[in-house]
């Protein structure tokens, strides 16, 4: 194991801890005789961790510096778990090999409840970590420095929008759209003289 990398070796002390064939005091019993700088690994092991990617990714972001958790409840009232949270901001989602077609759905909902909650919802297939491991690191980078900036107001404008007004009905149809004034386009505002002559123009 120690000649592996490490996190593939904590993705193994999670395995063994997740699946019951070790205790943490009994992996820490397996390396008593080990070298100090190898005992330490028993450290990085979280039992939570349920599967191999998502121990991967969790020890990539530790690695770096970063504070990590694992299967975080999406919120107070919802009991989904997120995979890997880092830094309390990016909830990061990890598809593994078995993922299939018919989660598409609950997936997408499952990220706009991350979002509601305030965490900002990446999402990576087993292929992406094992190919482009160093872009979904990059992603979210990206993510967090962009929720250390200081925050500018943003002024949202309001205003008519440009579409056709309805009128009350009193047939069969449910909804009726109140005619445009002859000669104007019901879009644009202009009339039809206008439109022409400024198509005429280009």
């Amino acid at each position: 194991m120690t000649a592996a990398p490490l996190d593939e070796a904590v993705a193994l002390l999670d395995w063994a801890l997740s699946s019951g064939h070790f205790s943490v005091a009994g992996l820490h019993a397996a390396f008593a005789e080990a070298p100090a700088d190898v005992r330490g690994i028993v450290d990085w092991a979280d039992p939570r961790s349920e599967s191999f990617i998502e121990s991967v990714m969790r020890v990539t972001f530790a690695d770096l510096g970063h504070r990590v958790e694992s299967q975080t409840r999406v919120g107070p009232e919802d009991r989904r778990r997120i995979d890997v949270v880092v830094d309390g901001v990016v909830a990061l989602e990890l598809d593994g090999r078995r993922w299939h077609g018919d989660t598409f759905d609950a997936d997408r909902l499952k990220d706009l409840a991350i979002t509601v909650q305030g965490r900002t919802a990446l999402r990576a297939s087993y292929e992406m970590v094992r190919d482009h491991r160093s872009l979904i690191v990059e992603a979210v980078h990206a993510v967090l420095d962009d929720a250390r900036r200081p925050r500018r107001r943003l002024v949202v404008t309001t205003g008519r929008a440009h579409r056709p007004r309805t009128r009350r009905t009193r047939g069969r149809r449910p909804w009726h759209l109140v005619r445009p004034a002859r000669g104007r386009t019901p879009h644009s505002g202009r009339s039809g003289s206008e439109t022409a002559s400024s198509s005429g123009a280009s």
